[in-house]
């Protein structure tokens, strides 16, 4: 009568007293090689109960179909009642969690498990409800090289870890599918991307990154053209001689990062150039905005040039000017500062480093 209890009335059986009953029974010797213990049931009616409470109810006995039951009789029975609390039931959903507990093939890496449905509902007692933590469901395989789906039981599991066996709680569904994504995965190495500038080409650098690599799962075929990973770009003129900075490592979509590391150092070391400083007096300027007058302020600007030893040997104050740009003044007035480029006259594979100005009057 449990279903009708539970359907009728919203009440579940809790707190039994005795799982088993033993009984002694006297029948025709035909009646006794037909019974056992598998096939006797020892039982209470509770189907006609509509309130909770502790109850004390008399066991019954039933007999397998076809017995002949005037000629059987029970002599003894222990305990001849049951104790028992009814209790109302509760509905709760718990998320599906887990772990793949086999083995994937080189080169390939086992994703966070998907499962369906992400979520279980257990109906039961609010007091047994209240230890559940967490439902647990694991999925092995060996040597695992694709995507696999399987359909497995699952767990309750108390804040402990430990699992819980409580009959008095049903379980919708019985057992959930889990999938294991299974990706390639391939090393790869980090580097950066270069703007030359400064007297300085890819070919005055040395870079390094740390750390160098890292391991990246993705589909098979979009790993196969993944041969480095650039951090970002560092322009070689916003630097003298040696270049530290951290950098974020960014992936493209599809691409999981199964190193974990998520950003690294990158060291560039400027390699076979000297550097260089002038005082230029050769100051100019560019796109005075129409209907104003511009007049320089600034009297000389120390300029940092990188080249080879002999490169530099060859460059003359006077080989260098400095044009600052006025477009982006419009047409205010005052003295300003605005950016300026550096410009090396008659001598190549020299550059400036840094950014420069000089102040401007316009009137």
């Amino acid at each position: 009568g449990e279903d009708v209890l539970r359907e009728n009335e919203g009440l579940v059986v809790a707190n039994i007293s005795s799982n088993t009953v033993s009984v002694r029974i006297r029948a025709t010797r035909r009646e006794l090689s037909k019974l056992s213990s598998s096939n006797i049931v020892a039982y209470v009616d509770v189907s006609k109960f509509t309130a909770e409470g502790m109850y004390n109810q008399s066991v019954s006995v039933q007999f397998p179909l076809g017995s002949n039951t005037g000629s059987i009789s029970v002599t003894a029975m222990t305990p001849k009642s049951v104790s028992f609390n009814l209790v109302k039931t509760s509905v709760r959903s718990f998320e599906v969690s887990g772990k793949f507990t086999g083995t994937v093939a080189e080169g390939f890496a086992a994703q966070p498990l998907q499962f369906s449905p992400s979520s279980i509902t257990l109906d039961g007692p609010e007091s047994d409800l209240e230890r559940v933590a967490y439902v647990w469901a694991e999925v092995s395989g060996e040597n695992v090289s694709k995507t696999i789906t399987a359909s497995t039981p699952y767990k309750l599991m108390d804040a402990d870890g430990k699992e819980l066996k409580l009959p008095n709680v049903t379980t919708n569904p019985q057992t959930v599918s889990v999938t294991i994504p299974v990706t390639a995965t391939k090393e790869i190495p980090l580097t950066v991307d270069l703007a030359e500038g400064g007297g300085a080409t890819a070919e005055n650098v040395k870079i390094t990154c740390d750390p160098a690599t890292i391991t990246v799962a993705g589909d098979a075929d979009t790993l196969a053209g993944l041969n480095k990973i650039s951090l970002g770009t560092v322009d070689l003129s916003s630097f003298a001689q040696t270049f530290e900075d951290s950098f974020k490592i960014v992936l493209d979509n599809g691409i999981t990062n199964v190193t974990g590391i998520t950003s690294a150092k990158v060291t560039i070391e400027i390699v076979g150039l000297e550097t260089r400083k002038y005082s230029v007096t050769n100051l100019s300027l560019v796109n005075t905005p129409d209907g104003k007058t511009a007049s320089i302020v600034t009297e000389n600007v120390e300029v940092t040039l990188r080249g080879t030893a002999q490169q530099l040997d060859s460059v003359q104050a006077n080989n260098i000017r400095v044009v600052a740009d006025l477009s982006g003044l419009g047409t205010t007035t005052g003295v300003f500062e605005p950016p300026a480029r550096v410009y090396i006259d008659g001598v190549t594979g020299v550059g400036a480093i840094g950014n420069y100005t000089f102040y401007v009057r316009l009137t």
